[in-house]
């Protein structure tokens, strides 16, 4: 066994045995006066510097020379400002964040509320310590998300559905990443996506939004507009419609293709001002459709009756009993 990791697994050792101790009650007031004690203070600073120069076996050993309750307060402080900082951690101080997690507080302060008495650690660095393991896990997953995505090393399918308890959280990963991810990057996700077959997979509602908007694919776009509508696709649409560049139009268009979206997607064209010519065109051709009934009565009730009048003389293919019911 190397004689490092000897040393720290005794180290570890002691700390259990000094820990070992039962608890004991602090007042607040001689908690505070701890934490803010300028022999405190300089301890902290110290066992920091320890920390940047990668001395973990050192700073173990200083700590348990530490008197109680100092060496909690330390403890506290040190992990504190290893969150306030952001810094980042070699295997070795992450070990060392790890191993405050088993230790258990000695010391604890007496609170009472609604006539029942409860105590809290005085200085709670477990939690601490269990924050930092947790936010450096999550930044893991996200550069291994990102480096995978950018390698073209990362099967959407198997990804999205092997795990079903990590389904939403790699869900919210993708969605949160991919506003970082290359053009190369996007494409390759886009492609796992159309490539699919719609009857087989698909990703949930809000990951192709998400792949969607950020990509600008009109193919990922056409298959989630082909997907039972929920509230992401109708969000997706109300974002939509409210943009008036002519990607952005082309989408509502293609969205009244599906049944449940119809309604909110022929509203918010015949609401465009100035209508555009492609618009004009489609409405033309949804008149003649089975979208005929609802396309009427909606640009009826817009004010472009006129316009359906002229449509009626020039076109006699729409469906003129429908547009005369509309035009009454």
């Amino acid at each position: 066994m190397p004689q490092g990791t000897w040393v720290s697994q005794l180290l570890l050792c002691c700390c259990f045995i000094c820990f070992s101790v039962a608890a004991q009650s602090l007042d607040a007031q001689s908690r505070n006066q701890l934490l803010q004690a300028p022999t405190v203070q300089h301890q902290v600073e110290v066992f920091k510097q320890l920390i940047a120069d990668d001395q973990i076996d050192s700073l173990n050993f200083a700590l348990q020379r530490l008197a109680l309750p100092q060496q909690e307060a330390v403890r506290f402080l040190l992990l504190r400002a290893l969150e306030q900082e952001k810094t980042i951690f070699s295997a070795q101080v992450e070990r060392f964040i790890e191993q405050q997690r088993l230790i258990s507080p000695v010391y604890y302060l007496t609170n009472q509320s609604e006539g029942f008495e409860f105590s809290t650690p005085a200085f709670d660095y477990p939690s601490v310590a269990n924050r930092l393991v947790k936010t450096w896990q999550q930044e893991k997953s996200v550069l291994d998300f990102v480096l995978k995505v950018e390698q073209h090393d990362l099967p959407l399918q198997p990804w999205l559905s092997k795990n079903k308890r990590q389904l939403h959280a790699r869900e919210s990963l993708l969605i949160q990443e991919l506003g970082s991810l290359s053009e190369s990057g996007l494409d390759y996700l886009a492609k796992q996506v159309i490539d699919a077959s719609i009857r087989s997979w698909l990703p949930s509602t809000r990951v192709m939004v998400a792949l969607a908007r950020t990509s600008q694919n009109q193919d990922v776009y056409r298959l989630l507009w082909l997907m039972k509508s929920d509230v992401h696709s109708v969000a997706e649409l109300t974002r939509l419609s409210g943009l008036t560049d002519d990607f952005s139009v082309q989408q509502v268009m293609a969205a009244s293709k599906n049944p449940s979206l119809r309604a909110q997607a022929i509203e918010a064209l015949v609401l465009l001002n100035p209508m555009p010519e492609p618009v004009k065109t489609y409405l033309v051709q949804a008149l003649s459709q089975e979208k005929a009934p609802y396309a009427a009565q909606v640009l009826v009730n817009a004010g472009y009756g006129n316009w359906l009048n002229e449509l009626l003389k020039a076109n006699r293919q729409m469906k003129l009993r429908v547009l005369s019911q509309a035009l009454r």
